[in-house]
Formats: structure tokens, sequence, C-alpha cells
């Protein structure tokens, strides 16, 4: 895309043979090839890691791993499945901090293979779906096609990803949040209103696109007909109906339209800025919660593909979305998920990636990315680390 906001990055080294960056002609083989193999790498090590982590666990004394019905249940996953299995009128009220979009997405499908496969048939589709919408982002900001196939890698192989292969949301929310970016980009707005809206019921933070999509509208309006105007408004609109939606579908299945604050408030543990948020997480790591060590982890890397995003020639708009939702997932006491939050936030997995131009440091961070998966997967199924 061009415009005011793509300008060369100033000092930006120049071409070697050490660097994986530049911009190639498009190999469709090449291309495909690196979407099904980041998303089958993933699968791989994240199933071989719950199948093994009952014999690990026995090398960790504080472990309790989960019993066989449970590794594939593990955390989130569970809530879903009951939302589909029980019918959303009989649902604790804990279920309702989780939005309905995924399990209703699965719910056809469930009729035929039952709750459990139908959830695991839609993560590992829009999973693949995400990674590839990843990359095509990617390389429509850029045009630079290794930086996309290296977008694509690190997203399939992030160390949160196992809710890429679980039945997690984050599989669809990827998908929605990169297709909701590309259609904005090219300021279809009947398509971003639509894909939005799906956003927000699929996770809360999809009304966060609110933000890219305000920026890009008062770029357009000057020049925009009463038609694509009025679809720009409804784009805007888009994020906070779904939102609205889900909190009326809540009022009615449950009589409190507020129950999924109250729930999350309770679980996050309030507001909290995201400096005394940061701050406070060294007190707890020393205390012995190993989740806040690695949510520390996750901090950092995430500030540094949030500062990556300059880097590069990324619209406002993108770099605006990649900011406010870090900032917004670490507003809070507990910041648990974190890598999670932003492994489906593109533009910040784009911004990390930009410091990855060397062969050395490309291949370190996929390696670095790769035995992290292990961990956080291990960790989870032994109840050690919040996923």
């Amino acid at each position: 895309m061009s415009g005011p906001d793509q300008q060369p990055t100033a000092g930006a080294p120049e071409t070697s043979g050490t660097q994986v960056s530049g911009r190639r002609a498009h190999v469709p083989g090449r291309w495909w090839l690196t979407v099904v193999g980041a998303w089958a790498g993933g699968r791989l090590i994240v199933l071989t890691s719950v199948m093994v982590s009952p014999s690990l666990a026995k090398l960790v004394p504080s472990a309790i791993p989960l019993g066989p019905d449970l590794r594939w249940r593990a955390w989130d996953a569970l809530w879903y499945e009951r939302m589909l299995t029980l019918g959303w009128g009989h649902i604790a009220p804990e279920s309702y901090r989780f939005f309905p979009g995924y399990p209703l997405a699965a719910e056809p499908l469930s009729h035929i293979f039952g709750s459990l496969l139908a959830l695991f048939a839609v993560t590992w589709l829009t999973a693949l779906a995400g990674i590839a919408l990843a990359g095509e982002l990617t390389k429509r900001v850029t045009g630079d096609e290794s930086l996309a196939l290296r977008v694509m890698i690190l997203t399939g192989l992030f160390p949160a990803a196992m809710a890429l292969v679980l039945p997690y949301s984050e599989g669809l929310a990827l998908t929605l949040v990169a297709a909701t970016l590309l259609a904005l980009l090219d300021q279809r707005w009947e398509w971003v209103a639509a894909l939005s809206l799906l956003a927000s019921v699929v996770r809360p933070t999809g009304v966060l696109l609110v933000v890219p999509v305000v920026i890009e509208l008062w770029r357009a309006w000057p020049n925009g007909t009463s038609r694509s105007r009025a679809a720009m408004l409804s784009a805007v609109a888009a994020p906070v109906v779904g939102l609205a939606g889900v909190f009326a579908w809540v009022g009615i299945a449950s009589g409190d339209w507020g129950l999924p604050l109250t729930v999350q408030r309770q679980i996050r543990g309030g507001f909290l800025d995201p400096v005394r948020a940061v701050a406070q997480l060294p007190g707890e790591i020393l205390g012995g919660n190993l989740s806040d060590g690695v949510n520390l982890l996750f901090v950092v890397v995430l500030v540094v593909g949030a500062i990556g995003m300059w880097r590069l020639p990324m619209p406002t708009s993108l770099r605006a979305f990649g900011v406010v939702t870090l900032l917004v997932a670490l507003s809070a006491n507990n910041i648990d998920s974190l890598g999670r939050y932003g492994m489906v936030t593109t533009p910040l997995i784009i911004g990390l990636c930009a410091w990855l131009d060397r062969r050395w440091a490309y291949a370190a961070a996929v390696s670095v990315s790769a035995l992290g998966l292990v961990a956080m997967t291990l960790t989870a199924q032994w109840g050690l680390v919040v996923p």
C-alpha cells in the first residue's frame, strides 16, 4: 500500500548473503508450502507434547498432569465444549466470559462429529486460513515476501500456538482480524463491517478493530461518496454492535447483561495501568508464580514487536491497532494469556519479524519459539502455567 505512511525504513541494512529479507517474486508453491508447513509444524509439536506430557510429568515434582479425558480439553477448551454440549440455557455463569462466536461456528459440525471434534475442526481450518492471511497481510503492507514467510512460520510456531491446535477461539480470531485488516487496506467497507462484527462476537478484543477503522475512515472520508461514507460509518459501528449483541444475548440467557465483565473482573483482578501491571511481575515471579514468569517474557517479546512496527512501511492504522491491543492486554492485575492476545494481533508479529532479517537471528527465533511452544504446552498440561 502506498501513501504517507509508506516511507522507506531509515538506516535499513543493505541486502547481503547473510540476510533473509528482500522483495522476491511470488512463488505460489513456496508460499503454500510455508503455510502448510507452519500449520503442520505447530500441530506436530503440540500433539506430541500433549501425548508425552504424562510421562514427562514424573520428572517434575510439582506437575499435576491432566487425565486422559482432559488433555484435549485443557483450560478454555473444556468451557467451549460445555457451551456447545449443554446448550446456552444450561451453562454455568462463569462460561459467559467466553464469547459465543467460536462454539456457534462449530455447532453445525457438532451434529455430525460431536462437540469436541467439531471444535477441533473449526480450530484447525481457521488456523490454516489465519496463518495464510497473516502472511498475505504482511505482503500487502510491506511488499516483502520473505518477511511474509517469516510471519507465517513464527505465527504457526509461536509459544502460545497451543491455542491454534486445541479447541480455542484463537484460530477463528486470527482469521477474522487479519481478514478485516486486509479488507480495510483495500477500503472494502462492507467487508470490514461484516468481518469486524464477527470478530467482536468471537473475542471481546475484536471491538478494538474500531481503532484502525476510524483512522482509515479519517483518511478516506474527504474523497468519499455518500454511499461510501455510509459504508464507512457502518464499518466503524460494526465491532461495537457485535460486542453489544453479545452482552444483549448474555442478558437474555442469564438475566445479567454485565456478567462477562463481572467474571472477567474477578479473574483478571480489575483494571491496572500497564506500567504497574508489568512492574509487579518480578515480585510475583520471586514468589514462585511461573505463569507470571512466562507473562514477563511475552511482555518483552511483544514490546519488541510493537517497536519493530516502526522499522517497516506500515500504515498508522495497523500500528495503532497493535499498540492499543497490547496496552489493553496489559491493563489488568492478571495478564495471563498475554501470548495468545499477541499471537492473533498480526501487526505485532510483523513487527517482531522485522528484527529477524539476519539468517542467524531468524533461525534462533524459530528454534526458541518452537521450544517455547513445547514448554508452554507441557506446563499447561501440568497445571503450572495458564496458557
